[in-house]
């Protein structure tokens, strides 16, 4: 249970290193050598790897050099064979036949495949030669079958052959046969097009990998090749044109074909004949072109173009492996500023606003499946240089852009989520339709900035300290005016703070439009009618404005809530209502009845939010030295919260104190197994008399250390924001272990606010894009895994006699068959596992057992997880011992909700706790509550197994908001209309 001990590599040689599934938060690798080392699934959120090295270690180049002279090697074979492909039916086999159709037709089509190459680039062109292959290779089937030796046309057809193909293929085949042709037409092409490919990859290797000097040595092996085995093939293939010359100038007597029978006797004392020179030297020239063309296809890749990124991609992948690998690693909020990256596998990477300040060869790095992906974004993040360039529709999410130069950028549709701009110059800058979910405006400079009316911005959209003195809220001017909506309007300009004021007020808001006044009854009715339909979403009507000569009413909505769905609902209610009570046109009316439902709207206007989010994060530290805290307030509908700074001070005791517990209940709980029952007429084997005092301790102790006097402060801030029947949700935000198992509802806090509960969370959070199917009822998959030593059939009735859901149950399933379900089409809302599971000591990682042979990991169910949260899976929960390492992997895959025990569990507590939570939460209790009053349940069990009612615990996604079960009964019944 100890807290995390850092370490210091800076400016080590760690070379070849293994570093996988560590957790390395904030370590600092800066100026370290780490090629070669393998980060895999390791979690380095917040380490420095400034001005570190990256890459390949010594043997893994040695395999790249051998690499590169091979493809240097084919790629001038590869020439020899397309040059000698093309002339060979120029070459003669006597001195009475001389080709010149066959090569003709080779040489237009492989200047059509060059032309075609230089011009559309590599993959358009292995596409033609792909679409040419599936059209010709039919075409001479088809005519090979129709052949026919005793029908005097169709025995030409002979010639398409496979027989006649082979034959051509060892040469046997006259010069000018059409086998011939195929043949020798089909070899020149495939080796023109080996020689463009295999030296552009060389000589980018060599580049990238091993530098220039191996990259020329490279090159001169391939033209080297090419000269060399091109002239001496030519000098032998032409010696019946040299004996042919040699008769025809009466030289060389061929009187009856002699000179032919003994044909290098003839001639091998004559030197050769101009032509011959000339034809050899023709040869050579041709093929150290064609390696030419290649130098000239990778200066393109070295430049990126993009018409050869299948080259550029393949030495990409070839160049990583064996490089450094962060594959599948959290990077969150590290620091790569001016480190070599080349050679580097970035794949899968969580790169959540990762720092790329003047990182060197980034572009030379794998980064499949992150944002780097785009060279346009690659570069933003390195330079941050993104004056007046356009990056429309471009994802940026999660991006580093802390101080970046985006005056005069086209930013439309761009996903900016989760991204940080703090400081950064906007000035000017068109931001229409961006989203903004969670990114950080924090100190940027936004004078000028357009399009702001139509971006999407919510409650964790950051813009404190904006420095901004006038926006627009259009990006073209309304037709026929040059009027875009300056804010403020006029030629007034904005005070410090007021910018933020102003956004704060426009977020998460459903604009009602009345253009000729409102009935105030028809308004109330259907208002009231949109929050019975729409139960699980808290709507409130935050102002009311005169428009011209019509209304605008603004109704609070939460962050997720489908704008279009309650504008909708309430325009269709409002105009029955209108029908009903016979008003044709809802003026604005003075009468007694109108006043008193405006003053209903009114009050509504004033009543504070019923639901309040308090984030308390710890810093580094630990129980012997103290924490840093600082705490979050989200509070009466402001959408940007209240900062308070804080400390804790140490308090070792409570470590030592939980730690005697934990052994004590572990030891009497795995002796007495799982399947223990307790109720409360049952007297256990468990030692009430060893483990009540340590109980009392811990939770005393716990009391004690949040009254301090540094953190008191905090306590008497909550106290005079929130309201004492506000629902409060407590997340706490630590990396620590311990703390995530300490029993936090024992603070004084949780005993004046009667309807708060406490959750955990990770630092970074995300929210899924989600496409959830059609369904009727809420959908439960409940997981029954191994049995052994339990009974699970309590469990099972649990969910059988929940109403209103369709609970699908999946006894002990193999791993193919729970990855089936998992990705059922039709969606789960929520996923109930039941069974055996064990995290490992630190609370890193975890496992179920689905079966009594099989257990599995959070990482080899991701897959089929994340396609169950994209069709809306809300809410997990694993009924089953030590979950605190499932649920922090859980929750990098950003499901909503997750419910787990602290410590192992017996059978009748689990079963308890989930019986209790269903019902009240089935009941209409919202999510905190419904597990406020479950744990709250197994506090009668305490007196017989102490501490057991701190085992349930949230684990929160802080970018979700937490639904209802009548919001997930809504939600089926809506999707079904």
């Amino acid at each position: 249970m100890s807290s995390l001990t850092f370490q210091n590599f800076r400016h080590q040689n760690l070379q070849g290193r293994s570093f996988k599934g560590r957790n390395l938060t904030n370590e600092d690798f800066s100026y370290a050598d780490i090629r070669g080392a393998d980060f895999t699934n390791a979690t380095l959120d917040g380490a420095n790897f400034h001005r570190a090295r990256c890459g390949l270690a010594r043997k893994s180049q040695i395999q790249i050099f051998l690499i590169v002279a091979l493809l240097s090697a084919i790629s001038g074979i590869a020439a020899v064979i397309a040059v000698d492909s093309t002339f060979k039916s120029l070459i003669p086999k006597t001195t009475e036949h001389i080709g010149f159709l066959p090569t003709a037709i080779i040489l237009l089509v492989n200047a059509m495949l060059l032309t075609t190459l230089i011009r559309q680039g590599l993959q358009k062109t292995l596409d033609y030669l792909g679409i040419a292959a599936a059209i010709f290779v039919p075409i001479i089937g088809f005519l090979s079958a129709f052949s026919n030796d005793k029908h005097p046309i169709l025995s030409w057809l002979r010639s398409f052959r496979a027989g006649a193909l082979m034959s051509a293929l060892s040469g046997e085949t006259k010069a000018n046969d059409v086998p011939f042709l195929i043949v020798t037409l089909t070899a020149a092409v495939v080796a023109t097009t080996i020689a463009l490919v295999a030296l552009p990859l060389a000589l980018t290797l060599a580049e990238i990998v091993l530098g220039r000097t191996i990259a020329a040595l490279a090159l001169f092996e391939a033209v080297a090749i090419s000269a060399i085995a091109t002239g001496i093939i030519a000098r032998n293939s032409l010696r019946y044109l040299k004996a042919s010359v040699l008769i025809q100038a009466g030289v060389v007597d061929n009187t009856n074909n002699k000179c032919y029978d003994f044909l290098n006797n003839c001639v091998k004392n004559f030197a050769d004949p101009p032509v011959v020179i000339a034809a050899i030297a023709g040869a050579v020239m041709l093929a150290v072109a064609l390696i030419l063309l290649g130098v000239y296809i990778a200066k393109r890749v070295l430049a990126e173009d993009d018409k050869y990124s299948v080259i550029c991609q393949l030495a990409i992948v070839i160049g990583a492996t064996g490089g450094t690998s962060f594959r599948n690693t959290q990077l969150a909020h590290t620091n790569f500023s001016y480190a070599t990256l080349k050679n580097t596998d970035f794949r899968l990477a969580n790169i959540h606003r990762t720092m790329w300040h003047q990182a060197r060869c980034l572009d030379w790095a794998r980064v499949d499946e992150t944002i780097l992906i785009n060279p346009a974004v690659r570069e933003l993040l390195v330079t941050g240089k993104g004056c007046q360039k356009s990056y429309q529709g471009m994802d940026l999410r999660g991006a580093n852009l802390m101080g970046a130069d985006l005056r005069n950028a086209k930013l439309q549709t761009a996903d900016l989520s989760q991204a940080t701009l703090e400081a950064a110059n906007l000035e000017y800058a068109i931001l229409s339709q961006v989203q903004a979910i969670g990114t950080d405006f924090s100190s940027a400079q936004m004078t000028g900035v357009c399009g702001l009316g139509t971006w999407n911005i919510d409650s964790t959209t950051k813009l404190e300290w904006v420095d901004c003195k006038w926006v627009y809220l259009l990006e073209e001017p309304k037709p026929q005016t040059d009027d875009r909506e300056r804010r403020p309007s006029g030629t007034d300009n904005y005070q410090p703070g007021e910018f933020t004021t102003f956004f704060a007020e426009v977020v998460n808001t459903v604009d009602l439009i009345f253009k000729y006044g409102v009935d105030w009854k028809a308004f109330m009715e259907s208002f009231q009618q949109v929050q019975r339909e729409n139960p699980g979403i808290k709507l409130n009507i935050q102002s009311v404005e005169n428009k011209g000569n019509g209304i605008v009413i603004k109704i609070g909505v939460p962050p997720e809530t489908d704008k279009a769905k309650i504008n909708n609902d309430f325009n269709s209610f409002y105009q029955a209502a209108i029908q009903v009570l016979g008003t044709e046109a809802p003026a604005l009316q003075n009468s007694a009845e109108q006043r008193q439902y405006l003053i209903s709207v009114m009050e509504d206007i004033v009543r504070p939010l019923s639901e309040q989010v308090v984030f308390l994060k710890f810093d580094r530290g630990d129980l012997k030295q103290g924490f840093e805290v600082s705490a979050g307030i989200l509070c009466d509908r402001q959408r940007l919260e209240i900062t308070l700074k804080g400390k804790l001070p140490p308090k070792p005791e409570i470590s030592e104190n939980y730690q005697k517990w934990q052994k004590m209940y572990e030891f009497n709980l795995k002796r007495n197994n799982r399947g223990i029952k307790v109720n409360k007429s049952q007297i256990t084997n468990f030692s009430v008399e060893e483990l009540k005092p340590l109980v009392e301790q811990v939770e005393i102790d716990i009391k004690n250390w949040l009254k301090s006097e540094q953190f008191y402060p905090i306590q008497q801030e909550l106290c005079e924001k929130l309201n004492h029947n506000d629902e409060v949700r407590v997340i706490i935000e630590t990396e620590d272990n311990l703390l995530r198992k300490l029993p936090w509802h024992q603070w004084d806090f949780f005993e004046i606010y009667t309807k708060a509960e406490v959750a955990l969370s990770r630092k970074l959070s995300n929210r899924v894009k989600k496409s959830v199917p059609s369904r009727k009822k809420v959908r439960i998959l409940a997981v029954l895994g191994d049995s052994t030593g339990i009974n699970l059939d309590k469990d099972r009735k649990i969910l059988e006699n929940l109403q209103g859901a369709e609970t699908i149950f999946l006894e002990q399933p193999n791993p193919r068959e729970l990855e089936k379900y998992l990705t059922d089409e039709t969606g789960w809302d929520i996923l109930c596992f039941s069974g055996h599971s064990q995290s490992e000591v630190d609370g890193s990682t975890g496992v179920i057992w689905i079966n009594n042979t099989d257990n599995l990991s959070v990482e080899q169910l991701k897959h089929s997880l994340k396609i169950a949260i994209e069709k809306g899976l809300e809410i997990a929960i694993f009924n089953s011992c030590d979950g605190l390492g499932l649920a922090k992997q859980l929750a990098h895959l950003d499901i909503p909700q997750i419910i787990v025990m602290r410590e192992l569990v017996s059978d009748a507590i689990a079963q308890e706790f989930l019986k209790t939570f269903l019902q009240a939460f089935a009941g209409g209790n919202s999510f905190y509550v419904s597990v406020r009053e479950a744990r709250k349940r197994l506090k009668d069990y305490d007196g017989q197994i102490p501490g057991v009612s701190w085992l349930p615990v949230i684990y929160q996604n802080k970018a979700e908001f937490p639904k209802t079960w009548q919001t997930l009964q809504k939600n089926g019944r809506s999707l079904v209309k």
